[in-house]
């Protein structure tokens, strides 16, 4: 694999999965994740089909926007080549959410990524959350 998918090419994948996320475009995200994926965050790891991660996500956006949410942008990408198929993706998110008193909220959160880039088509295949979005939206008082 070149050196250009490295740099201009995670860009541009993990442009193309914020598109996907933000407009809740489920076969456009369905693309961008092998077909089982580790998932780990605060509580735990688990194996997780695709499909089943894909069905989650309508319910995340409703809590987001459950919350106040009005959209996410990806702040920073660092990567790191673990080898000619793996690249280790450190991204942080930048979440935006109107507070229920009309003040305006930023939540900035990383997350983890490892992605397989052997078949020309980029695919998560692990996702590691480092907080849990839930709980911080509540301790900031944007969920009940």
């Amino acid at each position: 694999m070149s050196d250009t998918f490295a740099t201009e090419g995670l860009r541009s994948f993990f442009h193309a999965f914020e598109t996907a996320t933000t407009a809740v475009d489920i076969d456009a995200l369905a693309r961008l994740y092998a077909p089982a994926i580790l998932v780990a965050g605060p509580g735990g790891s688990q194996v997780v089909t695709s499909a089943d991660l894909l069905r989650a996500i309508p319910k995340r956006r409703q809590m987001f926007e459950a919350a106040g949410w009005r959209g996410t942008a990806l702040a920073a990408l660092r990567e790191e080549q673990l080898d000619d198929r793996y690249t280790l993706a450190r991204t942080e998110w930048r979440f935006q959410f109107a507070a229920p008193d009309g003040a305006s909220t930023q939540l900035t959160m990383p997350a983890t990524y490892i992605v397989d880039r052997s078949d020309g088509e980029p695919r998560i295949v692990a996702y590691v959350m480092h907080h849990d979005i839930a709980r911080v939206l509540k301790e900031r008082g944007l969920l009940a």
